[in-house]
C-alpha cells in the first residue's frame, strides 16, 4: 500500500505551513525532516539519486499551487526558495501553440467519449505532444499544469464549470452544462437536500461511474485516511469530544482537496461529490483509519493509547450531562480493552512490519544477488551446467581416445594397404576431433566463475533464505492472530464511527 511519492507528500502538507512565497525552511525544519526519512526509510534512501528526485518532485507538487521551489540537497541538508509564477496561464506567450497542437489533432479527438455526449478525450499521442511542449518552456515562468488545463478550456470553448481531467494516458473533459450545483436554500441546510452541496445524486453517481472510477485510484482512500490521521492524530493530537464533532466533516475535506489537487479547481462541484465518495466508501476509509491507529498502537504510541482508552470508559460527563460512550465490541458481544487489543496488536503488527521489512530486504538483496547471475541462472547453476558439459566432453574423448588407440594398433598390424589406408584416414580425423574435444574442454574449464563470486552468491542467497524461513514464522503469527485482530479491527470502526448517547443531566 505504501507510495512514497504520497507519503512524502502527505508529510510535506501535514507538517509545513499552507504554501506560500515566503515560505523559509530552516534547520528545524531540516531536522524534522530527516528525522522523518530515517524513521520511515531505510538508512541509504536520501543518498540514491532516483529518491532525491523523488523528494524534489515532491517539493514541486506541494508548491506548484503558488510558485515552483529551487530544491538543493547535499548530505543532511535541503535548502529551499520558492519563487513566484511571473506569467498567468491567459498571458502566456507559448498559450497559441498548445492550442495549435490541439487542433492540429482535430481528426484525434474522441468526442462523445464512450458513448456520452458530455465527455471528451484527448488521446495519449496527443496529451503527449502538449506535455512534451510545455515541459521544454523556457522562455516563462508558469504553472505549467495550469496552463494545460486553461489552454484545452480556451480550445474547446469551455464553460467555468467544466472540468478538465489530466490523466496518465489521455486528458478527459466533463461537460457539466445542467451539472451545476443547485444553491440550497436557508431552511434546508443540514438538511438531505444539502447532502452533497446542493447536487442530485444520480449526477454524482454518473460521474463516479464516467470519471472517477475509471481512474488508477487504488490508494485514494487509504491516502485520504492516512493524511486525516497524520494531520489530526499524530500532529494535533485532537481529544475523542473533537474527534466525535468533527471527524466527517475533515476527512470530506480532505478528499475534496484530493480531488481538486488530482483533478480541477471546482471547488462547489468537487465539495459535493467528496461527500458522495465518502458515503460510497465510507467503510473502506475507516477500515483504513483503524488499520492505521492499530499500528500505531502495536508501536506504543501513548497518545493513540489514551485515546483508545476512552471507548472503555462506559459513562462520561461533560457540561453536566451524563453520556454512554461507544463500545469496542464484536459482533459476538466480546468487549476489547486497551490492555486486550494491544496483547494481539502488538505481535500482529510486529510481525505485519517485519514481513514488510523483509520483503524490501529481499528486493534489494535480488538487486545484489542478479549481478552474479550469468545468462540468466545463478553462478552455482551455471557451474554446474559447465560441469556436466566437461564431463559429457571427457566421456567423448576417453571414447574416442580408445577408437583412436584401436585404430592406431590395427594400422601397425595390418597386411591390407586397403585397411590400412582407411586406418589411416580415420586416425587422422580422430586426432583432429580429439584436438578439438580437448580445446573446447579448456576453453570451458577457464570460464567457471571464480570461487569468490561463489561464495559471494551464496552468502547472499543463504541470507534471503533465512528472510524467506522468518518470513514463514511471521506468517504464522499473523494467521493465528487474524481472527482476533479483524474482531478488533471491525470493532474499532463501529466505535469510531459512532457517537456517545445522551443519558441525561447529572443529578
Amino acid at each position: 500500500m505504501k507510495n512514497i511519492a504520497s507519503e512524502l507528500k502527505i508529510y510535506l502538507k501535514t507538517n509545513l505551513p499552507k504554501p506560500s512565497i515566503d515560505f523559509k525552511w530552516g534547520d528545524f525544519e531540516n531536522e524534522n525532516f530527516f528525522s522523518y526519512l530515517n524513521k520511515n526509510y531505510p538508512s541509504d534512501y536520501f543518498s540514491n539519486s532516483e529518491n532525491q528526485l523523488e523528494i524534489k518532485h515532491a517539493f514541486k507538487e506541494y508548491f506548484e499551487p503558488i510558485g515552483y521551489p529551487l530544491v538543493k540537497l547535499s548530505e543532511n541538508t535541503i535548502r529551499i526558495k520558492v519563487f513566484e509564477y511571473k506569467t498567468e496561464p491567459k498571458n502566456s506567450l507559448n498559450l497559441d501553440s498548445i492550442i495549435d497542437i490541439i487542433e492540429e489533432n482535430e481528426e484525434l479527438i474522441e468526442y462523445d467519449y464512450k458513448g456520452k455526449d458530455d465527455l471528451i478525450a484527448i488521446p495519449e499521442d496527443v496529451k503527449d505532444k502538449i506535455i512534451y511542449f510545455v515541459n521544454n518552456i523556457k522562455n516563462e515562468e508558469i504553472n505549467k499544469k495550469e496552463l494545460i488545463k486553461f489552454a484545452v478550456r480556451e480550445a474547446f470553448e469551455l464553460e467555468e464549470s467544466d472540468i478538465v481531467i489530466i490523466r496518465s494516458n489521455q486528458i478527459i473533459i466533463k461537460l457539466l452544462d445542467g451539472f451545476l450545483v443547485e444553491e440550497v436554500a436557508d431552511n434546508q441546510k443540514n438538511t438531505i437536500a444539502a447532502r452533497y452541496n446542493g447536487i442530485d445524486e444520480a449526477k454524482l453517481k454518473s460521474f463516479n461511474d464516467e470519471i472517477f472510477s475509471q481512474q488508477d485510484n487504488e490508494d485514494f482512500f487509504y491516502f485520504a485516511a492516512e493524511e486525516f490521521v497524520d494531520t489530526y492524530f499524530l500532529s494535533k493530537n485532537i481529544d475523542n469530544i473533537i474527534y466525535e464533532k468533527n471527524a466527517f466533516s475533515l476527512i470530506q475535506t480532505i478528499i475534496m482537496e484530493q480531488l481538486t489537487d488530482s483533478y480541477d479547481n471546482q471547488n462547489e462541484f468537487f465539495k459535493g461529490f467528496a461527500g458522495y465518495l465518502f458515503r460510497i466508501h465510507f467503510k473502506e476509509v475507516f477500515g483504513y483509519i483503524a488499520d492505521i491507529i492499530l499500528e500505531e498502537v502495536g508501536s506504543s504510541n501513548k497518545y493513540m493509547i489514551d485515546f483508545l482508552k476512552y471507548y472503555s470508559l462506559d459513562v462520561v460527563v461533560l457540561d453536566g450531562n451524563k453520556y454512554t460512550v461507544p463500545r469496542i465490541e464484536a459482533e459476538n458481544g466480546m468487549r476489547w480493552n486497551i490492555t486486550s487489543i494491544m496483547s494481539i496488536v502488538r505481535i500482529y503488527i510486529k510481525a505485519k512490519i517485519s514481513i514488510e521489512n523483509i520483503h524490501e530486504t529481499i528486493d534489494n538483496l535480488n538487486n545484489d544477488i542478479s549481478k552474479f547471475y550469468i545468462g540468466g541462472i545463478s553462478p552455482v547453476e551455471y557451474n554446474s551446467r559447465l560441469k556436466k558439459e566437461i564431463e559429457n566432453l571427457s566421456q567423448n574423448i576417453n571414447s574416442d581416445t580408445k577408437k583412436f588407440n584401436l585404430y592406431t594398433e590395427t594400422l601397425s598390424s595390418s597386411k591390407d594397404e586397403n585397411e590400412k589406408k582407411v586406418l589411416k584416414n580415420e586416425i587422422i580425423s580422430l586426432k583432429s576431433y580429439l584436438l578439438h574435444l580437448k580445446e573446447k574442454q579448456s576453453i570451458l574449464s577457464s570460464k567457471f566463475a571464480d570461487s569468490s563470486t561463489i561464495t559471494e552468491y551464496t552468502d547472499i542467497k543463504r541470507e534471503i533464505d533465512s528472510l524467506k524461513r522468518q518470513e514463514n514464522r511471521d506468517k504464522k503469527i499473523i494467521d493465528q492472530n487474524q481472527d482476533s485482530y479483524l474482531s478488533i479491527k471491525n470493532a474499532l470502526i463501529k466505535a469510531l464511527t459512532s457517537k456517545k448517547t445522551l443519558l441525561g443531566r447529572v443529578e
